[in-house]
């Protein structure tokens, strides 16, 4: 008896669910790579589960910012990680935290940094857009920012500074990062002022651009060739440098709305021309056409547009860097089959 096609395809999609709870796979992973996967997997997970555990809190601890070494965003969750280490290694074998099942099966958020940052590379589409939406929900829009560019890494052992002694915790105190937060976590700490504050997950007060005055926090996506979807802030170089790889696609936000002003866009595609305006969050372009944008326009509209201005400049193929356009002019080319490589965009207060 053969068997049914529809009954095989509908275990595999339930195995490839399974299997992505385990290790990393995309269309390209061959058998004999998934066997290696699920054996390294095996071996980690069974052996010694507290020592996997440990070595992974200590990768997290050793992340680090190419440009910004100490980057600040990291520091207070490390602070966590370096409490819950802690807790792994006073406790038994057979009695370890109920959150080091979720570090082992790659559910917890420090797996999941580690994830975007050991294998960003050979990530799909769909896995990055997942694992950035659950960095910036609970490490902030800096830190999602940093993994999606490449500019974190794992130091190696022998760089790693000495940490210092954290500061214990308030017994009333939970740390947010491990289980739900509470409303016992929630409540303000009766601890002294000297102590550390209690982190409040999902907060987005550690995006880099609220660090520049007069300027509103944005949300940039990008999809660019090759690599797919991209998260980025404003001001923030969004795209690449000498990789000969196309912006396919983009869309604008604000962080947080602002009453009586909203953003719009346009793009130029290759073989298509200009789009209709696109209203804030909505994306422009196209996916896995190798359709290029060639050109860009970026406009206010509200009844507050006549207070701010939006400033916006490209990367375009064999020009280079544009100067910076304002306010609905037209950045990049048209009809000359010349791709954006890469783009910045931000709104400032006028005056």
């Amino acid at each position: 008896m053969k068997p049914d096609p529809k009954a095989l395809l509908d275990r595999l999609i339930a195995l490839e669910a399974d299997l992505a709870q385990l290790v990393t796979v995309n269309d390209r992973t061959t058998l004999g790579e998934l066997k290696t996967l699920l054996k390294q997997q095996q071996a980690t997970t069974s052996e010694n589960p507290k020592q996997t555990v440990l070595d992974i809190l200590d990768r997290f601890l050793a992340l680090d910012h190419y440009d910004q070494p100490g980057f600040p965003p990291l520091a207070p969750f490390k602070q966590q990680v370096r409490q819950f280490r802690t807790q792994v290694e006073n406790a038994t074998e057979s009695n370890l935290p109920p959150d080091a099942n979720e570090v082992l099966s790659g559910k917890h958020i420090v797996t999941q940094l580690l994830k975007a940052v050991e294998e960003g590379d050979r990530l799909t589409d769909a896995q990055w857009s997942s694992l950035q939406a659950n960095l910036v929900k609970v490490l902030g829009q800096a830190i999602s920012i940093a993994a999606s560019r490449g500019k974190l890494y794992v130091a190696p052992k022998t760089a790693q500074p000495s940490a210092p002694t954290p500061k214990p915790a308030a017994a009333s105190q939970d740390l947010l990062m491990w289980g739900d937060v509470t409303e016992k976590a929630a409540q303000p700490s009766s601890a002294s002022t000297d102590d550390e504050p209690l982190i409040v997950f999902g907060a987005k007060s550690l995006g880099m651009e609220n660090q520049l005055s007069g300027t509103e926090a944005l949300n940039v996506l990008v999809h660019i060739q090759g690599l797919g979807d991209r998260q980025f802030g404003a001001r923030e170089y969004a795209g690449t440098r000498g990789q000969s790889k196309s912006l396919q696609g983009f869309q604008i936000s604000f962080a947080s709305p602002i009453a009586g002003l909203n953003i719009e866009y346009l793009a130029h595609l290759a073989g298509v021309g200009d789009t209709p305006w696109m209203s804030s969050g909505q994306y422009v372009g196209t996916r896995g056409e190798n359709r290029n944008l060639e050109g860009f326009a970026v406009r206010l509209t509200g009844a507050k547009a006549s207070q701010y201005s939006v400033c916006y400049s490209a990367h375009v193929q064999n020009i280079g860097d544009t100067p910076v356009y304002a306010d609905g002019q037209f950045c990049g080319t048209r009809g000359k089959s010349l791709r954006v490589e890469g783009l910045r965009v931000w709104v400032q207060a006028k005056g």
